[in-house]
């Protein structure tokens, strides 16, 4: 019996979060401010390379936590080290995106400015 009323006190209040998609005079505006390809690759491009100089120097951390808090343990050891290992890896691949990028826009024709 309970699980009978807990499912429907759910489809009851995902009736309510959809009833706005059947209201009369809902505009939909586009969320993306760019009108061509280029540009929201380029957006995209840009957020991952700032999330990526956020992200790393904490990685970083967490693994240099784990490397001075291991005490001896090969598994912590081992798990710092990876995960300073990937980040380094992903900065790179961060790094030679963006510069892909730049030689790929060169090759087609298209704007050489970063």
């Amino acid at each position: 019996m309970k699980k009978i009323f807990n499912k429907i006190i759910l489809f009851t209040l995902f009736c309510f979060l959809l009833m706005p998609l059947f209201a009369h005079g809902v505009e939909f505006v586009n969320p993306i401010d760019k009108d061509t390809v280029e540009e929201v690759i380029t957006g995209i491009v840009d957020w991952v390379y700032k999330m990526a100089l956020i992200v790393a120097p904490l990685m970083i951390t967490v693994g240099a936590f784990y490397l001075i808090t291991a005490a001896g343990d090969p598994e912590r050891v081992n798990t710092g080290k990876k995960i300073i290992t990937w980040t380094m890896i992903g900065i790179a691949v961060v790094l030679l995106a963006t510069s892909v990028k730049l030689v790929i826009e060169s090759l087609l024709g298209g704007s050489t400015t970063p």
